[in-house]
């Protein structure tokens, strides 16, 4: 059964849906969707924030898709960790003190069954999004007390395997209010750039609207710079999960004014949304491309229209585009996308990195960059093809 109050919000949601997105039964029908619904608040209660926020994942998984990572409802409540993902193993990344300790159980569930759990309710549109998606979720107490082996428990007790060899058991009550974890913590050293030897290094981690004023000062002072000995550009854009794709334009307009230079992009599996549109602009330029694979198709929905309802935020996705190295692609209307859009602009488009390095445990422990370090002693004649 669901209460009235999340039912009136169910249904606000499913007509902003039905309005807004540029195609909204591209994965189910109104009525399979209908049926899901039903069958869910059959089978469960609908009565707090944590059931609710599980029902709207559970459902906007299956309206999407791997086509579209942009419909969202967007609810937090934080505990004070931070994790990563590695060969579905997971493990503490922040507080430092904690760093490595490897997650065993919650509230004595093994940790591969909250894997299991969240994978029913966590959208992607490709495996390194799915990790990401893993590691925002597991420090939102709200997602993590609507799984079903969660549901009803007061407190969150994480237990872990030091690298000592040692139990720890770490207690999150549901009643306390925690403060908000630095999961963009990186941000901190966006638009910043530094000359090693022969390589100038800008890192480019987003293009949130916050940061406008700082890119364009990087760039204005990047001007001045006597870069004659530097034969190299590394654009680190790891953690670029999107913005406004319009701050872009002055690093592409900087890599073009120096073309006489060998670019390099530095990828990882964060890259989403106008991420990927530096990322394909900065292919146009010429860059090779070090890393992992990036958290989205390059073609998918977007453009994510948000609407509050009574402190509830969604949103839905109006368009359907693609930066696309060959053809671009931008449907920002149901017409449009009726009219335009064909079934190969529909085949997912997946990015492949020139050499591809991903991040290891053993990396992630000690702290290395071999993607960094790759680039750094990268030259044109070691390309793999």
């Amino acid at each position: 059964m669901i209460s009235i109050k999340y039912k009136n919000l169910y249904d606000a949601f499913i007509k902003h849906y039905k309005d807004t997105h540029v195609n909204p039964w591209h994965e189910i029908s109104e009525d399979e969707l209908q049926a899901i619904y039903d069958d869910l608040t059959g089978k469960m209660e609908v009565d707090d924030d944590y059931t609710f926020n599980y029902l709207m994942n559970y459902i906007i998984k299956r309206l999407s898709g791997l086509e579209d990572a942009h419909t969202e409802y967007d609810d937090w409540k934080f505990i004070p960790l931070l994790f990563r993902v590695f060969d579905n193993e997971v493990y503490i990344s922040w507080p430092l003190e904690l760093k490595g300790e490897k997650v065993l159980t919650i509230n004595s569930i093994p940790i591969q069954n909250i894997l299991d759990e969240l994978e029913d309710i966590i959208t992607y549109g490709t495996e390194g999004k799915k990790i990401h998606r893993y590691e925002k979720s597991l420090f939102n107490a709200k997602k993590l007390y609507g799984l079903p082996s969660l549901r009803g428990s007061s407190n969150l007790n994480i237990r872990t395997l030091g690298k000592d060899g040692l139990i720890s058991n770490h207690t999150y009550e549901k009643d306390i209010k925690y403060p908000c974890p630095p999961f963009y913590g990186y941000w901190e050293d966006n638009a910043t750039y530094k000359i090693k030897g022969e390589a100038l290094i800008y890192k480019h981690f987003s293009v949130q609207k916050q940061f406008e004023e700082k890119i364009q000062q990087a760039f204005l002072e990047l001007e001045k710079e006597d870069l004659s000995n530097v034969s190299k550009i590394i654009i680190d854009l790891r953690g670029n999960t999107g913005g406004n794709s319009k701050l872009n334009k002055p690093l592409i307009d900087f890599v073009n004014k120096n073309q006489d230079k060998t670019l390099i992009v530095l990828t990882d599996y964060r890259i989403f949304s106008g991420g990927r549109y530096a990322l394909v602009d900065l292919i146009k330029a010429g860059a090779i491309t070090i890393g992992g694979k990036i958290g989205t198709p390059l073609n998918c929905y977007g453009n994510s229209n948000w609407i509050r309802i009574d402190n509830y935020a969604f949103s839905a996705s109006e368009s359907y585009l693609s930066p696309g190295l060959d053809r671009s692609i931008f449907a920002p209307s149901k017409e449009d996308f009726q009219k335009n859009i064909t079934k190969r602009d529909l085949v997912l488009n997946i990015f492949e990195p020139d050499i591809y390095i991903e991040e290891t445990l053993e990396d992630f422990l000690r702290e290395n960059d071999p993607v960094m370090d790759e680039a750094i002693n990268y030259q044109p004649s070691n390309r793999l093809k």
